[in-house]
């Protein structure tokens, strides 16, 4: 089947929203409702409490270790006014995407509970990244941005399983040409442009879907440069770290120019290569949502 052709089936898939993976219409909400600074609290704690589901996840990880809460958190409304409306965002992403970032990638060859750890380490180390170069953009827009940024993986491993299988078989004839560049030449996308059009469709700001979309491609980035910069070197490192690799290996270089928007030194790089072993230990409650 030529490329064209498996393109158009992708096009008519993702035109078809019924048959893609649904994110709760709560998600999108808050993270609207939380780049606002004249956001009403009581207004945000409302929308997540009409999810049963997203609102138990909250109250559990609002409660954990990894939070710290000074005290008890027994519902929505208290963990907003106890760990800030910013820090309740990233706990309700946590907690809507479990489901659809745990699958298993058959194609790339990957278990659920890596592409589900890869996520929440990108995630939390570009929030890091974000606050430790005191960036334009604000740390909880960086994790919501590293969380999804695989979504595409998600979308052609599970609907196009057959076909990913070949995408893999040619990476292990052909390692030397990257795994997107053979995505592209067989699929007629790569996983990250998909993922950028699934995170459109659903109707998330643009710069997150820019970031997705480009995260191998950081310097081609308009709608926000720092926030792709800051998710192409958060998955390097990861990748590189060994946390998530699958069949695309390590996928793209890092590149300088994300280095020097972020203006990250080596001595950055080290203490945050340094500090992995501490963070994967503090992520233990969310790795297990």
């Amino acid at each position: 089947m030529a490329a064209e052709e498996i393109k158009r089936q992708i096009d008519e898939q993702l035109a078809d929203i019924s048959r893609l993976p649904a994110m709760p219409s709560v998600v999108q909400k808050v993270v609207v409702l939380a780049s606002d600074p004249d956001a009403d609290v009581h207004k945000l704690a409302d929308e997540i409490s009409k999810d049963a589901g997203i609102t138990a996840g909250v109250i559990r990880l609002s409660n954990s270790a990894y939070y710290r809460p000074q005290r008890p958190v027994r519902s929505v409304q208290e963990a907003v006014v106890t760990l800030g409306l910013r820090t309740v965002k990233n706990i309700v992403l946590v907690a809507a995407s479990h489901s659809i970032l745990s699958q298993p990638l058959d194609g790339y060859r990957s278990e659920g509970k890596d592409i589900w750890d890869h996520s929440l380490l990108v995630a939390e180390l570009a929030a890091r990244i974000a606050r430790l170069k005191r960036t334009k953009v604000q740390p909880d827009v960086a994790f919501t941005a590293g969380l999804l940024h695989d979504i595409g993986k998600i979308i052609l491993s599970q609907y196009f399983k057959k076909l990913y299988r070949m995408v893999a078989a040619e990476v292990e004839k052909n390692p030397a040409e990257s795994f997107d560049s053979v995505e592209r030449r067989i699929v007629g996308y790569d996983h990250a442009e998909i993922g950028g059009r699934l995170l459109s469709i659903w109707k998330f700001p643009a710069e997150l879907a820019e970031a997705a979309a480009l995260q191998y491609n950081p310097e081609k980035a308009v709608a926000s440069p720092e926030l792709t910069s800051l998710v192409h070197v958060a998955n390097h490192i990861a990748l590189a770290a060994g946390v998530g690799v699958d069949s695309s290996g390590m996928a793209e270089p890092l590149k300088k120019q994300a280095l020097e928007i972020l203006r990250i030194t080596e001595a950055d790089l080290e203490a945050l290569y340094g500090g992995l072993p501490e963070l994967l230990g503090e992520m233990n409650d969310l790795r297990t949502v």
